[in-house]
């Protein structure tokens, strides 16, 4: 319990910045509901073969789990990864699985501006809402809980496919600036 409170409060902290910046934030949430709401190619045969050769076959099958728009945004995380020089495997592995949470329809489009105008305007709201995901909850909380312990639920899956502790725990973190995979949060947070 101790861990999903630390994973709140990095949630919930204030987000404070200049216009300027502000203005940037704006263009790049508009620019993720473009990618969730407008077409979504599925991904070539060659981004399916340079998936498949990084992944074993469970952690492949989460990765098609996701929806088109998450696999390709966690394709630009890997090879944003790639292009600063990442050579570690499991970092790697983990990029490719970090919102794997979201997968099999678990997180509908609506929860998205839920927890970015929630985290910004209402955050202790927010908190008591999105409980972890339980299956006595109402489906629009488990909705909401998904979306917000993503980071969690992958972790957890991953580690059901058999993935190694260092990805397991990249998966988990990668929401914490500072945390065990502040790489791929950097590169998660510009793509």
């Amino acid at each position: 319990m101790e861990g999903e409170q630390r994973q709140a409060s990095l949630r919930l902290r204030p987000q404070r910045s200049s216009g300027l910046l502000r203005f940037g934030r704006l263009g790049y949430r508009l620019k993720q509901v473009w990618a969730q709401l407008g077409p979504s190619r599925p991904l070539s045969s060659a981004e399916r073969t340079e998936v498949a050769a990084l992944l074993p076959p469970a952690a492949l099958a989460l990765f098609e789990s996701m929806s088109l728009a998450d696999q390709a945004h966690c394709l630009r995380v890997y090879h944003g990864l790639l292009a600063g020089g990442c050579r570690d495997q499991e970092l790697l592995i983990a990029a490719l699985l970090h919102d794997v949470g979201k997968g099999n329809g678990r997180v509908p489009f609506w929860t998205r501006p839920v927890i970015v105008l929630g985290k910004r305007f209402a955050p202790r709201l927010l908190a008591r809402l999105a409980l972890y995901p339980q299956p006595e909850r109402p489906r629009w909380q488990q909705a909401l809980g998904y979306a917000w312990w993503h980071a969690e639920v992958g972790a957890a899956l991953a580690a059901q496919a058999g993935l190694s502790e260092r990805t397991v725990l990249y998966i988990r973190t990668h929401h914490e600036p500072d945390g065990p995979a502040a790489e791929l949060h950097r590169v998660d947070e510009r793509s």
